[in-house]
């Protein structure tokens, strides 16, 4: 692979031994790095990511091991055991690090890894939890910095689109020779989410390949809504008898994690079985060592149906096809960050639906998080404006 000079410059900083941040957007050769570092020390590397699929979709990618952030730190719902077993005597490279809160963030600087490489997107969402340590570092710690400023995708479509946004630029519908970008002005939360379950019932959506992102999660009675998309879905693809919790062929989200049967925060997967009892069996997306799981008691009240996911739960995945679904009324949630982590989810295809003058306005909307990183910087020297600055700059919808 010939590598440009911003990822030769990164490829050679990682090799220095010193602890570093790698940033750059959709396209910029993020994981090609992340490869190369891992060849260059013949896989002596711990490779980890927030979720389980962004972890398996890293082992895809680099043909290395790969696991959760939690599991390499020993995480068994209660306690990080990690430092007893004596696993960080190789460096930890940390794929999505832009998804890590700063509980999670502190534990592993409290396990003192030989070297640390952090690894994001800076125009993505800041994680749900407390603090946004990754977006904070790329200012505080600026002498550890590498960016990758070239996108080598930007001529497809969605690439092209995502840019257009990380840049507060109001993207163009474009087809391409293996992507297309489209705004659809479908109307309010019931027209919208009409639209959305054709596309289902007629083929053009996969439930195993393609999935619909929303802003919040309402009622099942929202149209619009998470629950009510998976609620409509539900009925149009895979209807349930009354009282049913679960039929084979539905989809399904943890949103916990399990640590002592292999299961974490954000792991998805397809109900393949039925027990006597009526107890579900899934299918992760992921590769599973002990195969599919049996929904028992504890692990069942965490999962929850979904054709539909919130963008933050969409975080570290991807899929084949994406609607994301913009309303007035979640106009509230909408920012540049999240608009640009939903279509950037997309491999082939993304499509904006709903009301197009909340997707424009959300655009433009910069949110930001208020954190004790920032204060230290003030502290330390670091502007506070500097410290808390946003990252810089009925046809036919999917080939």
């Amino acid at each position: 692979m010939i590598y440009d000079d911003f990822q030769r410059d990164a490829i050679a900083a990682a090799a220095l031994g010193k602890d570093l941040i790698i940033t750059g957007g959709a396209g910029t050769g993020k994981t090609s790095i992340i490869r190369q570092i891992a060849e260059n020390r013949n896989g002596a590397v711990m490779l980890t990511a927030p979720t389980g699929k962004a972890a398996a979709r890293l082992r895809e990618a680099t043909g290395f091991h790969a696991q959760t952030v939690h599991r390499a730190l020993g995480y068994d719902g209660e306690e990080f055991r990690a430092a007893i077993a004596g696993k960080f005597d190789v460096p930890m490279i940390i794929d999505e690090a832009s998804m890590m809160d700063s509980w999670l963030m502190a534990h592993v600087m409290s396990m003192a890894p030989p070297q640390l490489i952090l690894v994001g997107d800076d125009g993505q969402l800041p994680p749900v939890g407390a603090g946004q340590p990754f977006h904070d570092l790329l200012r505080l710690r600026r002498d550890r910095v590498k960016r990758l400023e070239i996108c080598h995708r930007n001529r497809e479509a969605v690439h092209a689109a995502a840019l257009a946004i990380r840049q507060g630029r109001r993207p163009e519908k474009q087809r391409t020779e293996s992507e297309t970008f489209s705004l659809m002005q479908t109307g309010d939360g019931e027209r919208t989410q009409a639209f959305v379950v054709k596309w289902f019932r007629d083929g053009v959506l996969d439930p195993a390949q393609d999935v619909v992102l929303a802003c919040r999660y309402g009622d099942e009675d929202g149209s619009g809504d998470i629950r009510g998309l998976n609620a409509a879905i539900m009925q149009a693809v895979n209807p349930h008898e009354p009282g049913q919790r679960w039929r084979v062929g539905d989809r399904a989200m943890c949103s916990k994690n399990f640590g002592t049967v292999d299961v974490w925060n954000g792991d998805m997967g397809t109900v393949t079985d039925l027990d006597t009892g009526g107890r579900a069996w899934v299918t992760l997306d992921r590769q599973r060592e002990d195969g599919p799981l049996l929904l028992e008691r504890e692990i069942e009240k965490e999962f929850t149906h979904a054709w539909a996911l919130s963008v933050h739960k969409s975080q570290g995945s991807q899929w084949r096809r994406v609607v994301f679904v913009c309303l007035r009324k979640h106009l509230h949630m909408l920012s540049r960050a999240l608009i640009y982590t939903a279509v950037t989810r997309a491999k082939s295809g993304c499509v904006v639906c709903g009301e197009l003058d909340a997707f424009y306005t959300g655009i433009n909307r910069v949110a930001g998080k208020q954190t004790v990183l920032q204060e230290l910087g003030r502290r330390s020297g670091v502007a506070a404006a500097e410290a808390a600055a946003p990252p810089p700059a009925a046809e036919e919808v999917f080939p």
